[in-house]
């Protein structure tokens, strides 16, 4: 019994336990836009439906089908999206042991993984189940599968996970390619180098292996993406980002949007960077008096951490969810701060400090999901009271929430509904499907995607007439769009929709931001 207490991997799995369980209450958490979106493809999939092309948005393929997955498994429901993050995180937790057992010892891999579950869970409810968070632990598990072979007096099966490294890295490009490359080519420079006294030979041969396993997940996923005419919407996605990511290489709109999201990922992460910063100064202290050799995981740290800057400055906006790279580099750098502190420490001093470690770190994310959402879970709240709490800019969940009741208790499930806005966690929360393919009005109004779309939105609706309409006030959104206007004023632009809307639609509600259209007879 002594003896699998002491596994690591059992450990790590009590340490994951524990994470989940303090996570648990985010299955209550709202849905965020970006979240709508995809349960509204990753839904479409499972019926039948092919993203883009049946139900359009900007995100590369593989988020709508790890949704897909999710609604398959855990039912059509906010909290079956909410539990991803509970498979998600552990997995992440896992490769952090591996990668720290290698590097240096299993105190440093389980810390780290500690550290990564619990301020992964201290995000809001708009920034988890995110492409971009979800993505961090395939990036883990690239970077385990880098640095073991770069360690072979360690491994003697060094080709399997060579392989393993571009079998994800192929899977993580499609996330987002121009992005991801900046990590991975990151992490592939850590590799190198650390294998550079062995010769150029040795480095080709990784890199063939490294590569092969890239060609074979990243060129299948291309022969299927284009069979299924995904290929063609991806291009006139990339051109769209592109001109949306422009708006902030302005350099003064680039310096307020760097500085505003560094802002708020400090509100969120503050703990883990203090220690990312205390861990730079113990490593120099360390180097300046030959204390250790740590090169070979600073280096790995640096790469990895400036890769991660790279993937948030490339895309101008600075949001919440662009920093999620960051996340793995800044957790290792933490359970190192831990560890050297520890070791500074008798053994009987740091097997007292470690559980009290344990409980403080766990405590952090605590005080935001059980903080949040206790009174709601011993029933002092109702469901509308609660999510009254969750806001993000101008999006009110307690809105979305009403708004799907009162569809809910007038239309079939699985009947359409038409959205002028950017409110999508409304059709699936009201368990009804979008009535064209635009589930949102972005790509209708925003000058980088093809006006020929306009027309081809309204000549659906002319035939697809469903019950209602919803159309956004007070919905101010230029980083979309590219006009600050909301919604409702934009309508009066797009003459053909608004045409179709008087024609066959009179106003007979409001709820909040949303203006209720019911079909005339």
């Amino acid at each position: 019994m002594n003896r699998l207490t002491r596994n690591p991997f059992v450990q790590c799995a009590v340490l994951a336990l524990l994470v989940v369980l303090v996570a648990l209450p985010i299955l209550s958490y709202p849905m965020g836009r970006d979240q709508g979106m995809y349960a509204n493809i990753g839904r479409g999939i499972l019926q039948g439906a092919t993203p883009f092309v049946d139900i359009w948005d900007i995100k590369p393929p593989p988020i709508y089908y790890i949704y897909a997955l999710g609604i398959g498994i855990f039912g059509s429901t906010t909290a079956s999206i909410r539990a991803l993050d509970l498979l998600f995180v552990p997995a992440g937790m896992l490769g952090l042991l591996v990668l720290g057992k290698y590097l240096t010892n299993n105190r440093v891999g389980l810390l780290s993984a500690l550290l990564y579950g619990a301020f992964y869970f201290n995000d809001g409810f708009q920034n988890l189940t995110q492409s971009d968070s979800l993505a961090t632990v395939i990036t883990i598990w690239v970077a385990t599968a880098l640095v073991i072979p770069a360690h072979p007096q360690k491994n003697t099966i060094r080709w399997r996970w060579l392989m393993l490294a571009g079998l994800l890295t192929g899977l993580l490009l499609w996330f987002k390619p121009q992005q991801y490359v900046l990590v991975v080519g990151a992490l592939v420079l850590y590799a190198v180098w650390s294998r550079w006294e062995h010769g150029w030979l040795s480095i080709l041969r990784d890199g063939s292996l490294f590569a092969l396993g890239g060609l074979l997940t990243g060129g299948s996923l291309l022969v299927y993406f284009w069979s299924q005419g995904i290929i063609a919407e991806i291009f006139i996605v990339a051109e769209g980002t592109a001109a949306y990511n422009a708006q902030g290489y302005d350099v003064g709109a680039f310096i307020d949007n760097m500085r505003l999201g560094l802002y708020w990922r400090w509100t969120v992460w503050h703990g883990l960077i203090l220690l990312a910063i205390l861990w730079g100064i113990l490593v120099s202290w360390r180097a300046i008096t030959q204390e250790k050799d740590d090169r070979q995981a600073s280096r790995l740290l640096i790469l990895w951490l400036v890769g991660g800057f790279a993937f948030a400055f490339v895309q101008a906006k600075g949001f919440d969810t662009h920093w999620f790279p960051l996340l793995p580099p800044l957790a290792l750098m933490g359970g190192y701060a831990l560890h050297y502190m520890l070791d500074y420490l008798s053994e009987r001093t740091s097997q007292i400090i470690l559980p009290i470690l344990v409980i403080a770190i766990l405590a952090v994310p605590a005080s935001t999901t059980y903080g949040n959402s206790w009174r709601y879970l011993i029933g002092q709240q109702t469901l509308a009271d609660y999510w009254d709490g969750f806001q993000a800019n101008d999006l009110k969940p307690e809105e979305s929430l009403a708004v799907a009741h009162y569809l809910r208790e007038r239309v079939q499930a699985g009947n359409s509904l038409f959205i002028w806005g950017f409110r999508p966690e409304v059709y699936y929360m009201a368990d009804l499907r979008p009535a064209t393919r635009y589930q949102a009005h972005f790509p209708l109004v925003a000058p980088w995607y093809p006006t020929a779309w306009q027309q081809e939105n309204v000549d659906i609706l002319w035939a697809a007439l469903p019950t209602y309409v919803l159309v956004l006030e007070d919905d101010f959104m230029p980083w979309v769009t590219d006009y600050d206007a909301d919604s409702h004023t934009l309508l009066q632009s797009y003459t053909e929709l608004n045409n179709w809307l008087i024609a066959n639609y009179e106003r007979v509600d409001e709820i909040g931001d949303f203006i209720i259209w019911r079909r005339t007879p």
